[in-house]
């Protein structure tokens, strides 16, 4: 019998070794809290869950900063900066990103609840959608979209934690992540293979906001959209405006309905912002008179389509992700259609 169980801790000495060092290093930071979850300057940064980012980036932040006002939505949302939306909103505005990548209806509604059963009051929130944010969040299995179990229960944790050590085993992973933190020097094929991520970025670990800085800088230099650039929002569009298939299904309905309900119970100031896409595909009229039915047609301000947002492709980074003069655009358009 000792020698079975000197066998099978020989066996399981190298897995155990191998996860107490997973846990020390916690390199996707998903084992604890932390008070600022990017810290910027660094050559390259581990791509990380943005659902546990803004999860626990509220929670180590929440009691000091009193949180009031919420910006809901993908990381198309993130360029919606706080100096630019809090203007437009009560001098008492605390403000906080709680965006996730790849967001979807069920993941905001999920994050809606949560505020909820922390006894959060919601004053001001700002949903910014578009027609992939309707997509299944079943669909999204990998470890970097998956629901953080701290804000839809820990019935959750074992995927998400055993997704994310399964995702440090990757041998491409593993090699580049060692590699970079036992030498510090960045190698180009740590970014080339999407392992690490060697965009530049400042980031406010009180706001969860994220911003792009160091390109804004080269676009205002005439810098950034090199032919390579340009080459990626390449096949030109036709300017045909064209409308997507329906995607508020029932169940998606009932999601915002129930979104709809609990914020009107915080007496909150709710505006949905339908985004202007590079796509220039304009949201459904069936969808857009959903929205309007749930949230009121005066919350609703939809900017999908062909319109002066969206035909400069100066007004984006690449084909799907907007630039904070075209949110800004955004803002003000909106609170000056409704004031506050």
């Amino acid at each position: 019998m000792k020698g079975i169980l000197l066998r099978a801790l020989l066996f399981l000495l190298p897995i155990l070794a191998v996860l107490a060092v997973y846990i020390y290093l916690d390199p996707f930071k998903v084992i604890g809290l932390y008070a600022n979850y990017k810290p910027s300057g660094q050559a390259l940064t581990i791509p990380l869950n943005q659902n546990r980012v803004s999860a626990g980036t509220f929670l180590y932040h929440e009691e000091e900063s009193h949180y009031n006002s919420f910006i809901f939505g993908s990381s198309r949302s993130m360029f919606y900066q706080v100096e630019d939306w809090k203007p437009q909103l009560n001098s008492d505005a605390s403000c906080f990103h709680f965006d996730a990548s790849a967001e979807t209806i069920q993941g905001i509604l999920n994050k809606i609840r949560f505020l909820k059963r922390r006894g959060v009051r919601m004053e001001n929130v700002l949903l910014v959608l578009d027609v992939d944010i309707f997509r299944p969040y079943t669909l999204l299995n990998e470890h970097l979209y998956l629901e953080d179990p701290l804000v839809v229960g820990y019935a959750k944790w074992l995927p998400f934690q055993s997704s994310h050590f399964m995702s440090f085993l990757d041998r491409k992973f593993l090699r580049a992540y060692l590699d970079y933190r036992f030498t510090g020097v960045a190698k180009p094929y740590m970014s080339a293979l999407n392992l690490l991520d060697d965009k530049p970025f400042q980031y406010d670990s009180i706001t969860n906001e994220l911003r792009y800085t160091y390109f804004e800088n080269q676009a205002q230099q005439g810098l950034y959209y090199t032919p390579e650039r340009i080459r990626k929002f390449e096949p030109p569009r036709d300017g045909i405006e064209r409308f997507s298939a329906p995607v508020i299904d029932i169940e998606a309905q009932a999601g915002l309905s129930e979104i709809a309900a609990i914020l009107s119970e915080s007496e909150c100031d709710v505006r949905v912002v339908i985004s202007p896409l590079y796509n220039q595909i304009r949201m459904s009229e069936a969808d857009i008179k959903i929205l309007q039915a749930v949230f009121g047609a005066h919350s609703v301000f939809d900017f999908s389509g062909i319109n002066e947002l969206t035909t400069p492709y100066t007004g984006y980074y690449e084909r799907s992700h907007y630039r904070p003069h075209v949110a800004r655009s955004v803002l003000d358009s909106v609170y000056t259609a409704r004031p506050h």
